[in-house]
């Protein structure tokens, strides 16, 4: 990456940011280039918008199957997603999709008819070069890129005219335990991420090396901001679904099973015997337009108060263990806190999610005691504190905190990091009779997790971070990440019917005392188990490690301190029960381990090697590994062209499609609809909003932020007024200089990129 800092170089970095902007790395189709017109379409299809104006290209339809296997407490998943090419040209598809955000990816499927294509795991630069040769080559090919841990892209090349190809992708993932109920969830949808404005022009260099302008704040931007489709051209009835899904689970839950049901969907179950059950959809295939949410609960008579599994892999053995403490009323006299609550109200929060915040927020408020101490923080592309500082829960500035919360409306961008900041910020460090905790309130809908994962690490202190997650699209990798690091709770709420039933999980959380000091006391034969430290845990909460071990002798001690008295439990490592898929499990939680290492002040060099080791040795994609799968024999036609189309995802249920991308990306969305034969437009708005040319028009969207193509625009009126004062003679110089560090750069990003 290079900045321009220095005044002297700044003419030649502007130079090369407006020639170099991404604007610029699009090439002019040709008049045959596949394009249409809207008067050109007769059937329905999706239009992404082409760089020229007035022509729109066809994206590939995609549709997914989710086939569930849940044994125990792991879960092996296929996920199969089917690519349809709707036209009579040769296209790429990239598609962005979601994942749990511990799930370890080890398998990739190209499917053609009954032709299997097996993929290798690579290192990610590795696997780019190799698709990319495939797919200049026509061969079919496909690659599986992680973006973020819940966050991956697929891209498929080759493509023939009216074909339908699929990609199957497995992972391991397991359950998790949470008052005595199992569950599991899959996202279905990604919701629109916002990019923070970066603090100063920048040049980065893409997957390919080509350099431009770019965010040092969210390098890859562009990776995890797909197309997002406007919820009115959605069909419906008898023209089908668009990006539709199944699934079909299979569930051998080891013991009597109470209860099996989700909070987002209708279900079938049948049930072979006591503990085995198969579930499927009730509306069969259904959209991915929100979240799915799996639970079941054991019989109360034979809930297990500790379980162990384990996998035997290349000599070393693998173990599962998941823990119930029990649970301990409080004694003594309740301590006082001292509670900080943040709400997002930015544009990705309208509508349902802004009304189940501000309801769960009030439930919240009506709990503190008049002893205690609290304060609001809200923010959108601003922020605002109700109070200097925390002030006491008394009557009337209850009332006041009440008014402000229920004035709140949904607007604006989503700068989250300033508000997480003011919200650490502790006056009373020192104050170890108090307890000070921050409730975080929000979807989630940011890119720039990283810098508000350093700053929970630099500025936690005393405090204990909530997170809370709101809609039907949570970015659940951040919420419980950012929980575990500031030693606090993850709580979901995504029914505005249920936002009571659902807070009483957070105010437990809130309201028990949690148990410190959590040890797990390892034989001398394992080694590597993960959480490492064990984090705090508050009442209902099980412990949950994966630990690898040369041999399977010993005894897992775990003890902790809860309300003053020592609580501690021991199982024997030969009594484990035989499972599948822990080792990846554990390869998954390794790698998250060495991840967050980086905010304890381990070199970036020492993190990637952990990270690329880990990861090539247990065959997962990561940061810095993918998937990459390749038909030997060509497809395409030679002189055939092949056009890439990025495949567009739907806005996450509740959400409202102007509050997130403005209204004038919606009104030119909108006019769309209208269309020869009643074809069903889609339009990717994001890629259809022009240049702003009013002062309305420069207002922040609420997630997305097309800001690269104003900063190019800026920065050539800039360079101009340069040239006039500086003259040609300076530009070059500068131009030069210029020039070797962009050969700099280039050769940096070919020895590694992150």
């Amino acid at each position: 990456m290079i900045v321009a800092r220095p005044r002297s170089a700044l003419a030649g970095a502007l130079l090369c940011a407006t020639a170099l902007s991404p604007a610029a790395f699009a090439q002019q189709p040709p008049s045959n280039d596949g394009t249409v017109s809207k008067s050109e379409v007769s059937s329905g299809s999706l239009l992404l918008q082409s760089a020229t104006p007035g022509r729109y290209v066809e994206a590939p339809l995609v549709a997914a199957d989710v086939k569930m296997d849940i044994s125990g407490p792991v879960i092996r998943t296929r996920l199969t997603q089917r690519f349809t090419n709707p036209t009579d040209k040769w296209v790429e598809g990239v598609y962005a999709f979601p994942l749990p955000e511990d799930a370890a990816v080890d398998t990739l499927k190209i499917v053609i008819g009954d032709r299997f294509i097996e993929g290798d795991i690579k290192e990610r630069q590795e696997a780019r070069i190799i698709y990319e040769q495939a797919a200049r080559s026509g061969q079919r090919a496909g690659l599986v890129e992680e973006e973020r841990p819940n966050l991956f892209t697929t891209s498929l090349a080759n493509i023939g005219p009216g074909e339908t190809v699929a990609i199957q992708i497995e992972f391991q993932d397991k359950a998790r335990l949470d008052n005595g109920v199992w569950s599991t969830r899959f996202p279905l949808v990604i919701a629109p991420r916002y990019i923070p404005k970066p603090t100063q022009p920048a040049l980065v260099a893409d997957a390919s090396g080509r350099i431009g302008i770019g965010n040092p704040r969210v390098p890859d931007a562009d990776k995890i901001t797909p197309p997002v489709l406007h919820p009115a051209h959605e069909p419906s009835g008898a023209e089908g679904l668009r990006l539709p899904v199944n699934f079909d689970i299979s569930l051998e839950a080891g013991v009597p099973i109470a209860s099996i049901t989700s909070q987002t969907h209708g279900l079938v179950v049948t049930k072979s015997d006591a503990d085995s059950a198969h579930i499927s959809l009730k509306d069969g295939e259904v959209p991915a337009d929100r979240d799915f949410v799996l639970s079941w609960k054991p019989e109360p008579v034979t809930a297990p108060k500790a379980s162990l599994f384990r996998e035997e892999r290349n000599g070393e053995e693998f173990l599962l263990a998941v823990i119930n403490p029990p649970a301990m009323k409080v004694e003594g006299q309740r301590r006082d806190r001292e509670t900080i609550f943040v709400i997002d109200n930015s544009g990705s929060m309208s509508g349902d999610s802004m009304d189940q915040a501000k309801q769960g927020l009030l439930l919240a408020l009506n709990r503190l005691a008049p002893t205690d101490e609290f304060n609001i923080i809200r923010f959108d592309d601003t922020m605002d504190m109700l109070f200097t500082a925390a002030v006491p829960a008394n009557d009337q500035n209850l009332a006041r905190a009440r008014r402000f919360v229920t004035n709140l409306q949904a607007n604006g961008g989503t700068e989250m990091l300033p508000a997480l900041r003011a919200a650490l910020i502790d006056n009373d460090r020192g104050n170890v009779e108090e307890v000070r905790q921050v409730v975080f309130i929000t979807d989630g809908a940011i890119g720039n997790e990283d810098e508000l994962f350093s700053a929970v690490h630099d500025g936690l202190g005393r405090s204990r971070l909530f997170t809370v997650g709101i809609g039907s699209a949570p970015n659940a990798y951040f919420m419980t990440r950012a929980a575990r690091q500031g030693r606090g709770t993850f709580t979901y709420m995504d029914d505005t019917s249920k936002v009571t039933e659902q807070s009483e999980k957070l105010f437990a959380a809130l309201e028990n005392p949690v148990m410190t000091d959590l040890e797990a006391k390892l034989p001398l034969a394992t080694s590597d188990a993960y959480p490492s430290p064990l984090p705090d845990l508050y009442s209902g909460e099980p412990v949950t490690m994966v630990i690898r071990a040369d041999k399977l002798q010993g005894d897992l001690q775990l003890s902790g301190k809860l309300n003053g008295k020592t609580w501690n439990t021991t199982l024997k490592l030969s009594d484990a029960a035989p499972s599948k898929g822990i080792s990846q499990l554990w390869a998954r939680a390794k790698i998250s381990g060495i991840e967050e290492s980086r905010y304890s002040g381990v070199t970036p060099d020492a993190v990637d090697a952990g990270v690329l080791k880990t990861a090539l040795d247990f065959h997962l994609v990561s940061r810095l590994t993918s998937l990459v799968a390749v038909d030997k024999t060509p497809a395409r036609p030679a002189g055939e062209r092949l056009d890439t189309r990025r495949i567009a995802s739907m806005l996450p249920k509740g959400w409202d499609f102007a509050h997130v991308f403005g209204p004038q990306a919606e009104a030119r969305a909108l006019t769309f609809d209208k269309l020869p034969d009643g074809v069903m437009q889609r339009i990717n708005a994001r890629a259809t909003q022009e240049q702003p040319k009013t002062e309305e028009d420069l207002a922040l969207p609420g997630t997305a932020s097309g800001w690269e193509l104003t900063l190019a625009f800026g920065l050539s009126l800039i360079l101009f007024g340069a040239a006039l004062l500086h003259g040609r003679s300076a530009i070059a110089l500068r131009g030069r200089a210029l020039t070797a560090s962009v050969r700099a750069m280039r050769a940096t990003h070919r020895r590694r990129v992150r």
